[in-house]
């Protein structure tokens, strides 16, 4: 007589079946899949990671950039590579206007003073004021260039003030004389640059006068004296008298 299997079990079996199925898919299927997709999202955590850098590496770059150029361009404006006294010049004066002074004299020295890395050329300059435009006009000279939260700030060329002397002015006090020897400043280790001296005025050309007497000799033609007249033949000559 054949025995018959528990119908529990045959359930039990059936289940097993089905759970040996799935996890068979499982590891044959979704698993590896399911890596491929762990690796690709690994992959692109790393590229974006990746992106990131190249982004921050190319922002500091770039500002890095800026920052070297900004600051080149203050160094140049504050002390630049070639004399130019005429922008000198007109930036003392436009200084010195900016303060309610007129120079009365200024004079730029012919031969700069070599030092390390750098020249300086001393310029004299010489006006008639009050106390308080002479502070004011070394106010401003000094803060043509100045560094400000360890940044170099330059807005004109670097000066240095190496003479100064004032006294009361001949029309009395508060108004004072005042004479200073400023020192503009020339980037270069190579020979001190010279600057042209004004031109001087031309001296009046003297010609030593000479008295010449030309003479001039005319040739002088001498005419021949017609000669007289024939006597007339008809005339009767007059008697002599007794």
């Amino acid at each position: 007589m054949k025995r018959r299997v528990p119908q529990p079990l045959v359930i039990a079996l059936i289940v097993l079946g089905f759970m040996l199925a799935g996890l068979g898919g499982w590891f044959l299927v979704i698993g590896p899949q399911r890596s491929k997709a762990a690796d690709l999202s690994k992959q692109i955590a790393d590229t974006h990671q990746a992106i990131d850098a190249a982004r921050a590496l190319t922002v500091q770059a770039r500002r890095g950039a800026k920052i070297r150029v900004a600051d080149l361009f203050r160094l140049t404006k504050a002390m630049p590579d070639q004399t130019d006294m005429a922008g000198i010049i007109l930036e003392l004066n436009q200084v010195a206007e900016d303060s309610g002074i007129t120079f009365e004299q200024i004079t730029p020295a012919t031969t700069a003073v070599a030092l390390s890395g750098y020249a300086a050329i001393p310029i004299t300059v010489e006006f008639q004021g009050n106390f308080y435009d002479l502070a004011d006009f070394l106010y401003r000279l000094r803060n043509l260039v100045d560094v400000r939260h360890g940044a170099l700030d330059a807005t004109g060329r670097l000066f240095a003030i190496d003479q100064i002397e004032f006294a009361e002015a001949p029309s009395g006090f508060p108004e004072i004389r005042a004479h200073l020897v400023i020192d503009a400043f020339v980037f270069g280790t190579g020979a001190a640059p010279t600057t042209e001296p004004p031109p001087a005025a031309p001296a009046p050309a003297t010609t030593a006068a000479t008295d010449t007497t030309s003479t001039a000799t005319t040739p002088t033609t001498t005419t021949p004296a017609p000669p007289p007249p024939p006597p007339p033949t008809d005339a009767t000559a007059a008697p002599a008298g007794p």
